[in-house]
């Protein structure tokens, strides 16, 4: 049986952490699946963008307990640093996917599960979402990406309060906090909220929604100079492209008419 869930809305590929009966907690199996499965919808022509949740009412609680433990009775010694980079590449995965991928996260987003959530792209969770960064209760260090994401979302003061002092947050805290886009009422809001998003992002230029996602989070590890060149490269390859012609075809003939008075782009008239 499949541990992720799929099924398409439009241009929408829905994919679904399948293991309620562990809150959705993540094996190695797990998340090469779910490496697998993005990696799918990329390489697909028909699908603009994804969206990550879990079957049920809970997004997910994290490493799968058992799993872990196993890992760590394993006499080999490299098992632990082989569970980890399997992780690290689902995390690279979403990351880096040339496809935007919303969260729609509800319930329980304990330790990796909250961190898969904020390496997307946007997140939209329901108001009982009870988020932990939990490791340091179970004797260990932030990871799936954790370290990295969170400063540069909240700031490193509030990135060590949530390590430090492992506090369950709720969505509408995580929303204060800036951790997440949305707060609804449910989990079922939650997805549809998420599927609207995506839906929008499909119907967009993909190479230029593409390439958005790629400034921004490459502007998280480079200094200006690096940053103003990934732009413009980005930039160039953009205006070469057919979504940029049609959109300034269509912004000229609105111009003509006299609909429009402003170039509206950012970029010279």
């Amino acid at each position: 049986m499949s541990e992720i869930a799929s099924r398409d809305e439009g241009p929408v590929r829905i994919l679904a952490l399948d293991r309620p009966d562990r809150l959705n907690a993540m094996t190695p199996s797990t998340v090469a699946a779910l490496e697998d499965q993005l990696r799918a919808a990329e390489a697909e022509s028909g699908v603009g963008a994804v969206v990550l949740t879990g079957v049920g009412q809970h997004f997910s609680a994290g490493g799968d307990a058992h799993a872990i433990l196993d890992v760590v009775a394993d006499t080999d010694e490299g098992a632990p640093l082989r569970l980890m980079r399997a992780f690290h590449r689902l995390i690279e995965a979403v990351w880096d996917s040339e496809l935007p991928v919303i969260a729609a996260v509800s319930g329980v987003a304990y330790g990796g599960g909250f961190n898969l959530a904020l390496a997307c792209d946007l997140v939209a969770c329901s108001a009982d979402t009870r988020l932990c960064q939990v490791f340091l209760r179970r004797g260990l260090v932030p990871d799936v990406g954790g370290a990295y994401l969170l400063p540069r979302l909240v700031g490193m003061q509030r990135a060590k309060e949530l390590m430090l002092l492992t506090p369950e947050i709720d969505g509408q805290r995580a929303y204060d906090l800036g951790l997440v886009n949305a707060v609804v009422a449910d989990a079922e809001t939650a997805r549809a909220r998420a599927v609207e998003w995506a839906t929008q992002l499909a119907d967009g230029p993909r190479f230029a929604v593409s390439l958005t996602k790629k400034l921004v989070n490459g502007s998280a590890t480079g200094d200006l100079h690096s940053s103003l060149e990934l732009e413009a490269v980005s930039q160039t390859a953009a205006l070469r492209g057919r979504a940029a012609r049609e959109g300034f075809e269509q912004f000229l003939h609105r111009d003509a008419s006299g609909s429009e008075t402003t170039s509206g782009t950012g970029t010279p008239p």
